[in-house]
C-alpha cells in the first residue's frame, strides 16, 4: 500500500504508484487513458452481456415468457415509471410536488426523489407509455454496465495493473448476487452499485488532494441517485479509506487532514444533495410506521459461507454477495499472497470479516439501514461486501500470486464447496459454476501468472473473459430458473394487458374532473397496486413507502380500506365517501377483458360546509357513520341495534362496545357455521357493513358473500355493502370468522338512505359547490357560491404540505375536516380559496445545496485567488 505522502497536495502520487518508476510522457498517458476507457467499456458490455444471456437462456422478459414484473416491480416501480412518461410528456394529472390521481391527492416528491432519480429512469420519455416494463429493465441493465465500468477505474486507484483483468472482477461485482436477486427487481437501488465505486473515486481524490470540486460533484451524484444505497456506500467508503489511512506509512497530522478533505467532500456533496436528503427524510417521518413489519437478520454462518458461491438463492433472506467465481478465488487466496505485505493481507481480510458480520448483528445491521430495520428484505447492503470483496480481490491479483497462492485459494475454495453443499442456497448451477468455473479460472491464473509472452498473456487473459463471461451468465440462469414466479402460481399478464388499455380507454382525459367528478377504478385490483398512475383518471389506489399517517388514518375512518399498515390505499367503495372525495365515475372489470364504467352526479372538489353542519346527526359518536355525515353535512344513515340470533354464539363484550366473535368450525360434517344478527332499518335503505378488524366473511340473504380480511395493524378492512333491507324492515345478515375473539362493533351496520344522499349531493352541486374549481400541478383554487360562510372543504385529505387562503388573506395549513382539508371562511364568509402544496422538507434542502454551492464555488475559486495573491506579493517592486 502506498503511503501518504506529505508534499503539497498538487504534487501527491496516486495510491499504490510505485516511486521508482520513470515519470510518464504525455503519449504515454493517452495510451494508458485509451486502455483504460477500452476496459472499463469491457466491463460495461460483459456484465450487461452475461445478465441478459442468462436471463434469454432461460427466456425471462424481455426475452421470453417467464415474467419479471412480479410484486413491488410490478406494484410500484412500473406504475411510477409510467407516471414519469407521463410527467414528461406532460399529460400527468399534477407534476413533481404533487400527485392527484393517486390516493386521491399526495404528494409526490418524496416518490420522486426515491424511486425515479437514477439518470437511467429519465430515459422513460423515450420509450412507449405502454413500455413501463422495458424501462424498468433498461433502468436496471444499464446501471450494472456503469457500476461495471467506474469499478474497473476504481480499481486502479486502488493498485495499478491490467485493465482487463480489473474489467474481470468489475463484471462479478456488477453482477453480484445481491445485483441479479434483489437490486435488477428495485431499479432505484442498482444505483448503488454504481455509487459505490463513484463515491471510492471520491475518496481517492480526498486521499490525494486532487479534483475536490468533482469529488464533492460524485457524492452528490451518488446520493441524490438513490440516498438510500448512497448511504451504505458512504459507509463502505469511509471504511476502506480508514484502512488505507492505517495502513500508510504517514504520520498522523496528514491523515488528518486526509480525514478533514475526506469529511469536507462529503459534507459539500451532501449540501448539494440536501433535498433529496431532506424531503425523503421529512416524508418518511410523516408516513406510516413500519416498525411492526420488522423481520430477522440471523443466519446461520454455513448459510452465510454458502451465499459466496455465486448462483446461489436463498428461500429465506440471507445476504446476497457473491460477487463472481474469479472474485471469490482471488479473496480466498489473499491469505497466501505472499506479496501482499502482511498487515495489507491482515487488514483486508478483518475489512471483509467486520463486515459481514455486521449485517448479521441487529445493531450493526441498523446503522448500515439507516438506524431502522427495513419491511422487506432485510440485507439491502449485501452488495457493499461485494465491492469489497472485488477490491480486496485486485489487491491479491494487482501483484501477481504465485502459484502456491492460487493453490492455497482453490483448497479453500474446494473445502467451502464440501461445507456447505448440503445447504438449502447451493444448487446445482451454483455447485457447476463452483467446480468448472473454479478450476478454470484456477488453471488461467497459474498459467498467466508463470510469465508469458504478450501473444500467451493475450490467449489466456481472452479465456479468463470467456470464462468469467460464461460462468457469471450460467449463474443468471440458474437464479432465473429458480427464481421464475411460474413455479409459485399461475404467471400474471403483463401490466398493460388488454384489460388495462380498455380501462384507460374508459377513464379517458378530462380537465374538468374538479368540477364534474373524479374518474375512479373501483374496488378491486385491475393491473396493479397502483392502478391510478398506470391507468390514468384521479383514484384511490396508491402503494408508496410515503402514505402519510393523515392520509392513512383520515381516509379508514372515513371507511376506507388500506393494506401494508396503511402504505397501500384502497379505493372507495361505499357512495357517501366517494361523494365526499367528489368521485364521479367508477370502473369494474366485465367478463375477461371489459370494462363498465358507471357514471353518477358528484360533488365538485370544492364544497361549503355551513357553520355547524358537521354534527353527528344522531349516530353513535365516534363511529364511521358519524364521521361520514359530519363530513357530508347532513343526516343519510340509520344505525340500526344489532341482536345474535344463531349459529356460534356471540357474545356482547362487557363494556357494550361490540360482540366477540368464535372462529366457526363445522365439526365434522362438512356444513359451514356462520354467526346471525338482525336489525331493523327503512325498507328500501342499503346496509352497509363497517369491521376494518374483521377477518372473516359476512352475508346476508339478498346480497353476495363479501370477504374482510381485517388484520390491525396491518390490514383495515374496508366498509362493504350487504345489500337492500326487505320491505318488512328486518334485515339479517351472518358472519362467518376466520379466527376467535374478534370483536364485531355494536355501530358495524349502518343503512344509507338513497334519496337523503342524493339531495345532498343535489344541494352540495348547486346551492354548496364551488362555481368553478381549477387544479394547477399542487395547487386548487375555486370561486365560491355568493354569500358562503363557514369552511370551505377541499375532497383530498389534510396532509402536511398544504397551505391555503381566502380571499387573498394569509396563508395558514388548512384544517382537518373529519380528516379532510377544510378552509375556515372567516366572519364575514370569502368567496375565493387558494391552496397551493409545498413538500415539507423542501424549502431547508434548497437553502443545503445554495450553501453547497457557494463552498464548491469556494472550493475551486479560492486555490486560483491564493496563487494570484502570492503572485502579487512575490512580484518585484517597480
Amino acid at each position: 500500500m502506498n503511503s501518504v505522502s506529505t508534499k503539497p497536495a498538487g504534487k501527491l502520487r496516486a495510491a499504490g504508484r510505485d516511486p521508482a518508476l520513470s515519470e510518464p510522457t504525455a503519449a504515454d498517458g493517452r495510451a494508458r487513458t485509451r486502455r483504460e476507457a477500452a476496459a472499463a467499456l469491457t466491463a460495461a458490455f460483459l456484465a450487461m452481456a452475461a445478465y441478459c444471456t442468462g436471463l434469454a437462456a432461460h427466456g425471462t422478459y424481455p426475452f421470453g415468457p417467464a415474467p419479471r414484473a412480479v410484486n413491488d416491480l410490478r406494484h410500484q416501480y412500473v406504475p411510477f415509471h409510467t407516471y414519469l412518461w407521463d410527467l414528461q410528456h406532460g399529460t400527468a394529472e399534477g407534476d413533481l410536488f404533487f400527485n392527484w390521481q393517486s390516493g386521491y391527492g399526495v404528494g409526490f416528491l418524496g416518490d420522486f426523489l426515491t424511486y425515479l432519480t437514477n439518470p437511467f429512469s429519465w430515459l422513460a420519455g423515450l420509450f412507449g407509455r405502454d413500455q413501463g416494463e422495458l424501462v424498468v429493465y433498461v433502468v436496471s441493465l444499464f446501471s450494472m454496465g456503469l457500476a461495471a465500468s467506474l469499478m474497473t477505474v476504481y480499481l486502479g486507484r486502488l493498485r495499478p495493473g491490467s485493465p482487463w483483468l480489473r474489467a474481470l472482477l468489475a463484471t462479478g461485482y456488477a453482477v453480484c448476487g445481491w445485483g441479479v436477486v434483489e437490486g435488477t427487481v428495485v431499479p432505484m437501488w442498482t444505483w448503488g452499485l454504481v455509487a459505490l465505486p463513484l463515491m471510492g473515486l471520491a475518496g481517492e481524490w480526498a486521499l490525494t488532494g486532487r479534483r475536490p470540486v468533482l469529488g464533492s460533484l460524485a457524492v452528490a451524484v451518488c446520493w441524490f441517485g438513490n440516498f438510500y444505497t448512497a448511504a451504505m456506500a458512504t459507509i463502505a467508503t469511509a471504511l476502506v479509506l480508514l484502512l488505507r489511512l492505517a495502513l500508510a506509512g504517514t504520520d498522523w497530522r496528514t491523515r488528518g487532514r486526509v480525514l478533514v478533505r475526506a469529511a469536507l467532500t462529503t459534507g459539500t456533496g451532501l449540501l448539494l444533495a440536501a433535498p433529496a436528503v431532506l424531503v425523503c427524510g421529512m416524508a418518511n417521518a410523516q408516513s406510516q410506521p413500519t416498525d411492526r413489519f420488522v423481520v430477522s437478520v440471523d443466519t446461520e454462518p454455513l448459510t452465510y459461507l454458502a451465499m459466496l458461491i455465486p448462483g446461489t438463492l436463498p428461500k429465506y433472506p440471507a445476504p446476497n454477495v457473491f460477487a463472481g467465481i474469479l472474485t471469490l478465488l482471488l479473496v480466498l487466496a489473499l491469505p497466501f499472497q505472499s506479496k501482499v505485505p502482511a498487515r495489507e493481507r491482515a487488514g483486508w481480510s478483518a475489512l471483509l470479516l467486520l463486515t459481514a458480520v455486521s449485517f448479521v448483528i441487529t445493531p450493526t445491521a441498523k446503522l448500515w439501514q439507516g438506524m431502522t430495520l427495513p419491511h422487506g428484505a432485510p440485507f439491502r447492503e449485501s452488495f457493499v461486501l461485494s465491492g469489497l470483496m472485488a477490491m480486496a480481490a485486485w489487491i491479491c491479483l494487482a501483484r501477481m500470486p504465485r502459484v502456491r497462492a492460487l493453490a492455497g485459494g482453490a483448497g479453500l475454495l474446494a473445502v467451502l464447496v464440501l461445507l456447505t453443499h448440503g445447504q438449502q442456497p447451493v444448487n446445482d448451477y451454483a455447485l457447476t459454476v463452483a467446480l468448472l468455473g473454479g478450476a478454470a479460472v484456477t488453471v488461467l491464473l497459474v498459467v498467466y501468472v508463470r510469465g508469458l509472452r504478450r501473444p500467451g498473456r493475450i490467449a489466456v487473459v481472452g479465456l479468463l473473459t470467456a470464462t468469467v463471461f460464461a460462468s457469471t451468465a450460467y449463474a443468471v440462469y440458474g437464479i432465473a430458473v429458480l427464481h421464475d414466479p411460474r413455479d409459485r402460481g399461475p404467471a400474471r399478464a403483463g401490466t398493460m394487458t388488454e384489460l388495462g388499455t380498455n380501462a384507460r380507454r374508459a377513464l379517458g382525459g378530462r380537465s374538468d374532473w374538479a368540477e364534474t367528478g373524479r374518474a375512479d377504478h373501483g374496488p378491486g385490483v385491475f393491473v396493479t397496486n397502483n392502478d391510478a398512475m398506470l391507468l390514468g383518471g384521479q383514484g384511490g389506489s396508491y402503494y408508496s413507502s410515503y402514505v402519510t399517517v393523515e392520509t392513512a388514518t383520515a381516509l379508514r375512518d372515513l371507511g376506507l380500506g388500506y393494506r401494508m399498515g396503511g402504505r397501500h390505499l384502497q379505493p372507495a367503495q361505499n357512495p357517501v365517501l366517494q361523494a365526499l372525495l367528489s368521485i364521479g365515475t367508477v370502473l369494474e372489470p366485465v367478463g375477461r377483458d371489459g370494462v363498465k364504467a358507471t357514471t353518477r352526479p358528484a360533488p365538485p372538489l370544492v364544497t361549503v360546509r355551513a357553520p355547524g353542519s358537521d354534527g353527528a346527526y344522531g349516530a353513535p359518536a365516534g363511529s364511521v357513520w358519524a364521521r361520514q355525515q359530519a363530513a357530508l353535512g347532513a343526516r343519510v344513515y340509520t344505525v340500526p341495534e344489532l341482536a345474535p340470533t344463531g349459529g356460534p354464539a356471540a357474545e356482547r363484550t362487557a363494556d357494550g362496545s361490540g360482540f366477540r366473535l368464535r372462529k366457526a368450525r363445522d365439526g365434522g360434517t362438512g356444513a359451514e357455521q356462520w354467526t346471525s344478527f338482525t336489525a331493523r332499518c327503512a325498507p328500501g335503505t342499503r346496509a352497509f357493513l363497517h369491521a376494518p378488524s374483521l377477518n372473516g366473511v359476512a352475508r346476508s340473504e339478498k346480497g353476495p358473500k363479501q370477504g374482510f380480511l381485517g388484520d390491525p395493524p396491518v390490514v383495515s378492512a374496508a366498509m362493504k355493502e350487504l345489500g337492500p333491507v326487505p320491505a318488512d324492515g328486518r334485515f339479517s345478515f351472518s358472519v362467518r370468522a376466520a379466527k376467535d375473539g374478534q370483536v364485531l362493533p355494536a355501530a358495524a351496520l349502518g343503512c344509507l338512505d338513497g334519496a337523503a344522499l342524493d339531495a345532498r349531493i343535489a344541494e352540495l352541486r348547486s346551492t354548496a359547490g364551488a362555481v368553478s374549481v381549477r387544479t394547477g400541478g399542487h395547487s386548487v383554487t375555486a370561486e365560491l357560491p355568493a354569500g358562503a360562510t363557514g369552511t370551505a372543504v377541499v375532497g383530498a385529505t389534510a396532509a402536511p404540505g398544504w397551505s391555503c387562503s381566502a380571499d387573498g388573506g394569509p396563508s395558514r395549513a388548512p384544517v382537518s375536516y373529519q380528516g379532510l382539508m377544510g378552509v375556515p371562511l372567516g366572519p364575514s364568509g370569502a368567496s375565493r380559496i387558494s391552496c397551493t402544496y409545498t413538500p415539507p422538507g423542501l424549502h431547508a434542502g434548497l437553502a443545503g445545496t445554495a450553501l453547497g454551492s457557494a463552498l464548491l464555488c469556494g472550493t475551486f475559486l479560492w486555490p486560483r485567488a491564493r496563487r494570484r495573491l502570492a503572485a502579487r506579493s512575490s512580484a518585484p517592486a517597480a
